[in-house]
Formats: structure tokens, C-alpha cells, sequence
């Protein structure tokens, strides 16, 4: 489960490498995107919305309610503001150029999708998706090979996609005697379904070679606390590529078609393999074919014309970060940087232009030479693009005229790890950015019309308050320059160099709990002070004040609003740099979503356990002594807050649930308008 409004780029790299190596009759299946839209037809979802009146039915029939029942109660009433036909409508809004691009009329299908996400839970685990994912944070441990080895916790979670997982998916494991199976994990929230998936083939294949990869996989084996245990996760699999994938599944492929083992063949390990040093292949991508974009049926994604992902470079050319780790990395921040001659990148983006003219540079960072290159070979072109990248805050933008360079090259909006607004903070980090200059870099790009998305975190070690404060007050200083923002907190990882090197950084890092099977992150202690430091919550430094300062959109990823998203990326190529025109507050054309009004037994439903509760219920156990889900199966069976009483439970579209007592009816119709005005803003929503 992840992003629906594009596909992600490996499978088209893996497919245009083995169809140069001659190996045709591949089925190239994005499940996510399929699954979504089985789900959201009429009758599936008209189905939900049944199975959600009889949860409301059974909950309000209770003598007493859990905290897990009033997760449920929560997610039922959600339900209301939606009917059979809503989800399918949000689809449509999203794909039609006309609805898509008026905001307001776009929010509607948002506030759709996150209603339909939070009903969908009813089926598994309460409080588990969001923003088209699995929650690694709530009742289940991602981390935690006792929640993930275990096919009854792991069929709970993924419930909600049984309609699809035994209807579809199982017809295609059904169309031929496939041989060989593969599953590109590349997000930690994919990983419960691709499990399961996987099950799923062994029993209907058993004698398909099953093969991983993806950059979620390499972190499961690189950051397994056990070696071996890498294979208790990973038990139907018969080959796992912990790295680049082309090379490794031509030879998988020409081994499986010879008859032969596998013996031999770079990058991969076989069932049972745990070496010391791991098979990583980094791939020479100036000699890579064109990646096969036509596996994909492109109008089955969300968005009103296909934004394709693509990569110029691999690996990072700067490669210093002391906080990075990321991607196919062996003892570096993140993987060697290899460049495409541009010759090439231009034959591929012809390719591309067959399908769609937004592309999406997905790289970790491109060297100032080679993006000049670039840029003037796409000004010169006659395909023209537009595109978008994420790159480093270069000092020489201004006097090298970068931007009028990018913005004849096509390019409408650009990411920048700006990390903090504490010169003391960057020199610590390695970034090789002066803080003095960034204000001249992006006026360089806002006098050339390009939008900027701004990304930092506070909580770096030694930090201090007033530093952390500074990352918001820097931005808010200069808040005519950017059109998005979005500041993090810092997580230690056990590949980055803070963690490699504690003692120059006055840290101490602390012993894992032992439910962490996958050291994704590392609790660590400040010295001198002590202060212990965890991943998951936010700054308390921070007030809500800075924090709300920043917003400018209602909405995150996969939406307009998130950093780098498709549908960002598209209303940037429309609008420009200010992202959202005109009167976000305006009216639809069309409403997909009604408020909805319920009489219930309960005096108090604001009140009820919410996701927040949860997940700090999670960190609170992860921090005591380790957490699975047999330790928030216990906390979600103790008793909530529910209080007896009959009331009105009024449910907004933008999901707000709250109360209103049954003296005298309801208010008349402009009163209750006014509440939900007032209530709404007081939650900072259009």
C-alpha cells in the first residue's frame, strides 16, 4: 500500500533490463494501484459502509467499551459522511483535468480518501492506514519479527485487502505456471502485504522461484539485528537481491531458463545465505537500457495525466551528511554517485514523453556540473518536459544564473534539505551550505518562478532550544521565498555517521529493545545532560505556534501539499509557485461528502480513544521494555472513556466527530453550519 496517484520506478528498470537480455512474457502487476481501485468500486465499498452500520449496531449494544471498541465506533461513524458511490466519484475528481486542478473541488475527493482509509480499518486493525499506508506505529511492530513472522497478525493488519488478494491477485497467479515471482518492496509499509503476497504465491506456485528486492528489503537484511532471522522473515523467498537488481535478475532469469542453480551469480543470497559482507551491486547506469515505462497501465492512477518517476543519477555525488543513511549503502550515507550520460537521459525522456510530459527526477542529489549539463541539453531539446528534483542548496545558483537554466530546462519546482537554521547545527551536519546564502538562493528561484519545498528537522545532538526554534524562525523569516515546508525530528540510524562515530558527536547510544528485531533506528543519550532520546513524537521545544506558522496546505502526501508528490507537482507545473490559486475556501462544483448526523448512546464521543492516543501508547511501550501487538492487544482492551448518554454525533467530511446533546432537537441548520465553522477552524482546516 503506498502512493496511488503514480507508480514507483523499479519494476520498468528491472523489465527494460530483461527484456535487452531477451526474456519476454513478463506480467507486470502494481498491486497497490489494482487493489485500490477494487476496493472503491460501488458495491465494495456499499459493502464497507453495511459492515460499518453493524459495527456501530454491536459497539452501541455493548455494556461497556474498550479502548479498541472506540477506535471501531470512530472509524463506523467516518463511514457516514460517505456513500456507496463516493469513492469512485473522489477517483473521477482526481482524474479529470477540470475538477482536479479547481481546489476546492479537489478537497472534496481528499476528505473522501481519508474518510474511506479510516473505514477501511474495520476490517483489520484499528487505526492502521493513513495517507495510503500501513502505520509503522500502532498496534502492530513493524520492526518486530514476532508481529511480522507471525501469518495471524499479519493476515489481521492486511484484512481489508482479502477482496482483492482472493479475487484478482489470486486470478493471476492463476493465468499461467509462472516461474519466477519477484516483489520490489521499497517501503516499509508495503512490507506486511508483500509478506503475505508472498505466502500467497508459495501456496498456489510451489515450485515458482520467489525472489525480493527493493530498497525496503536491503534495509530489513542490512539492519537485521540476527543475521539468520533475515530468513524468518523473508521464509517464502528464494532469492533475496539486497541491491541494484538489474544485473542480478538477468542472471536469475538466464539460471532459471538453463535449469541451472544459482550459484555464482553477483548480488543475490540464496535461502539460508547470511555472509558477513553483503552481495550489493551498484550498476553502471550509463550502460542500463531504457527503463520499460509501458508495463503500466497509466490510467488507472490517480492523477489527470501520468507524472513519471525517472533516474538521471544513483547514489549522492556530495555523500558526507552525518545524519544520512539511506538507500543501498555499505559505509557511506547513502550509495556511490554514478551519473547517465545525458545523450542518454535525452533518448529516455523521448521514451517517456510517449506516455507523459511531468517527470519526476528521483535522485539523491545531482553535482552542480551535471545538472548545468543537463539543463542546457533539455533547453535545446525539441521534447520538452516539465519536472521537478530534489538538490543541494548550491552557493553558485545565483552568480551561474541556475535558475534561468533550470526554468528554460522545464523544471517548476525543486526540494532542498535545508536541515536547520543554525549555522553551528549545518557545520556539525557536513552540509557544505552557509546559512547567510540560502536567502539569495531562493530569491534567485522565486525571480524565475520556480516553487521551492523547504525539509529540516530539529533534535539534532547538542543541539540547543533556541537553534531548534531557529529551523522554524529561519523559514518564517524568509516565508515569501518557499512554497511548502515541512520540518521533522531527528532519528538515529545505524548507518549514518553520527552513529558510526558517537563519541565526536557527544552521544551515547543505548541497547535497542528486544522487540526491535530491525534496527531501522537507535535510541541514543546526549552527553553531558543525559537527556534520552527516541524516535517517534514530535519537538516538545517546539509550540504549536511555529508549527502551525509553517502550513500552507490542508493536506500531505500523497495530496497537493506533500513534498514531491505527484499531484504537488502537477498543481506546480499549473500554478506556479504559489501551488494553490485563488480562494482555497471557495465552493465546489460538486460535493462528494456530507455531513452526517447519527443519534448515539454516548454523551461524549470527542472524547473517544483516537490514533493519537494509540501511537503515543505505542512509543510509551517501545520505550519501557519493547512493544508488539500482543502489548497493545492489551491496551486497546482496556476500558475507554466512553460515557452513557444520548447526544447527536455530528461527523464533519474533514473528520471531525463531536457531540451535541438531544435537549430541544438539533440546532437549526445555520446554527450547525456555524459550529462546524468554528470547530474546524479551531482545528486549522479550510
Amino acid at each position: 500500500m503506498t502512493d496511488p496517484t503514480e507508480p514507483y520506478h523499479s519494476i520498468p528498470y528491472l523489465v527494460g533490463a530483461a527484456r535487452a537480455a531477451g526474456f519476454t512474457g513478463e506480467r507486470c502487476l502494481d498491486a497497490n494501484i489494482e487493489a485500490l481501485n477494487h476496493l472503491a468500486r460501488p458495491e465494495q465499498v456499499g459493502a464497507l459502509l453495511d459492515r460499518a452500520e453493524r459495527a456501530l449496531a454491536r459497539i452501541e449494544s455493548l455494556p461497556g467499551l474498550t479502548r479498541r471498541d472506540e477506535l471501531a465506533y470512530r472509524a463506523a461513524l467516518t463511514a457516514g459522511s460517505l456513500t456507496a458511490d463516493s469513492v469512485r466519484a473522489a477517483v473521477e475528481t482526481f482524474k479529470a483535468e477540470e475538477s482536479f486542478y479547481h481546489y476546492p473541488t479537489y478537497r472534496q475527493a481528499v476528505m473522501v480518501m481519508k474518510a474511506w482509509q479510516e473505514a477501511l480499518t474495520l476490517d483489520g486493525v484499528p487505526g492502521s492506514i493513513s495517507d495510503f499506508g500501513i502505520r509503522p506505529s500502532g498496534a502492530v511492530n513493524l520492526s518486530s519479527h514476532q508481529d511480522l513472522c507471525d501469518p495471524a497478525v499479519i493476515d489481521r493488519l492486511t484484512a481489508p485487502f482479502d477482496p482483492y488478494l482472493d479475487g484478482p491477485f489470486a486470478d493471476v497467479l492463476r493465468e499461467r505456471r509462472w516461474r519466477v515471482v519477484g516483489f520490489s518492496v521499497n517501503f516499509t509499509n508495503q512490507l506486511p502485504l508483500a509478506l503475505r503476497m508472498a505466502r500467497q504465491v508459495r501456496r498456489a506456485l510451489p515450485d515458482a522461484v520467489i525472489v525480493f528486492g527493493g530498497t525496503e528489503v536491503c534495509d530489513d537484511v542490512r539492519l537485521a539485528r540476527e543475521p539468520k532471522d533475515y530468513w524468518r522473515l523473508f521464509h517464502d523467498a528464494d532469492i533475496i537481491v539486497p541491491g541494484e537488481g538489474e544485473s542480478p535478475f538477468c542472471d536469475i532469469l538466464r539460471a532459471v531458463h538453463d535449469g541451472r542453480g544459482f550459484d555464482g551469480i553477483r548480488g543475490i543470497l540464496t535461502h539460508g545465505e547470511t555472509p558477513a559482507v553483503l552481495p550489493i551491486t551498484y550498476e553502471n547506469v550509463g550502460e542500463l537500457p531504457t527503463p520499460a515505462y509501458d508495463v503500466w497501465k497509466w490510467d488507472a492512477y490517480w492523477a489527470p495525466e501520468p507524472v513519471v518517476l525517472y533516474s538521471p543519477t544513483r547514489g549522492c555525488y556530495w555523500n558526507k551528511c552525518t545524519f544520512c543513511d539511506y538507500g543501498l549503502n555499505q559505509d557511506r550515507p547513502t550509495s556511490p554517485s554514478r551519473e547517465r550520460p545525458v545523450e542518454k537521459v535525452l533518448d529516455d525522456l523521448r521514451a517517456i514523453t510517449g506516455i507523459g510530459r511531468t517527470v519526476y527526477f528521483s535522485v539523491d542529489a545531482m553535482s552542480p556540473r551535471y545538472l548545468r549539463a543537463l539543463c542546457e541539453a533539455l533547453g535545446e531539446s525539441a521534447t520538452p518536459i516539465r519536472w521537478s528534483a530534489e538538490l543541494r542548496l548550491e552557493r553558485t545558483f545565483p552568480k551561474r544564473d541556475m535558475a534561468r537554466h533550470l526554468r528554460n530546462a522545464g523544471c517548476v519546482a525543486i526540494s532542498f534539505g535545508y536541515e536547520s537554521g543554525s549555522q553551528r547545527v549545518l557545520d556539525l551536519i557536513d552540509k557544505g551550505v552557509q546559512l547567510a546564502q540560502v536567502p539569495a538562493i531562493l530569491a534567485h528561484l522565486k525571480e524565475h518562478h520556480i516553487g521551492v519545498q523547504m525539509m529540516g528537522f530539529t533534535g539534532f545532538p547538542t543541539e540547543r532550544p533556541d537553534e531548534a526554534e531557529r529551523t522554524y524562525d529561519f523559514l518564517l523569516d524568509h516565508q515569501d521565498l518557499w512554497s511548502l515546508a515541512a520540518i521533522g525530528t531527528f532519528s538515529l540510524t545505524p548507518g549514518s555517521i553520527v552513529a558510526r562515530r558517537p563519541d565526536a558527536f557527544g552521544v551515547e547510544v543505548l541497547p535497542l529493545p528486544p522487540t526491535q528485531d530491525i534496527r531501522r533506528h537507535l535510541p541514543w543519550r546526549q552527553r553531558p545532560d543525559g537527556s534520552g532520546n527516541w524516535v517517534g513524537g514530535d519537538d516538545r521545544r517546539i509550540g504549536e505556534d511555529r508549527r502551525a506558522a509553517l502550513r500552507r496546505t490542508a493536506d500531505g502526501r500523497p495530496f497537493v501539499g506533500g513534498l514531491d508528490t505527484a499531484h504537488t507537482l502537477l498543481y506546480f507545473a499549473k500554478f506556479g509557485a504559489a501551488l494553490v490559486p485563488g480562494d482555497p475556501g471557495g465552493e465546489p462544483r460538486s460535493r462528494l461528502t456530507r455531513v452526517a448526523l447519527r443519534e448515539i448512546p454516548f454523551g461524549n464521543v470527542e472524547q473517544f480513544t483516537n490514533v493519537a492516543e494509540l501511537r503515543e501508547a505505542y512509543f510509551l511501550r517501545l520505550r519501557q521494555d519493547g512493544v508488539t501487538s500482543a502489548a497493545m492487544d492489551a491496551w486497546l482492551g482496556e476500558p475507554g472513556r466512553a460515557r452513557p448518554g444520548a447526544a447527536h454525533a455530528v461527523i464533519t467530511p474533514s473528520g471531525l466527530i463531536f457531540s451535541l446533546g438531544v435537549e430541544g432537537g438539533l440546532p437549526p441548520a445555520d446554527r450547525l453550519g456555524e459550529l462546524l465553522t468554528l470547530t474546524t477552524r479551531a482545528r486549522g482546516e479550510a
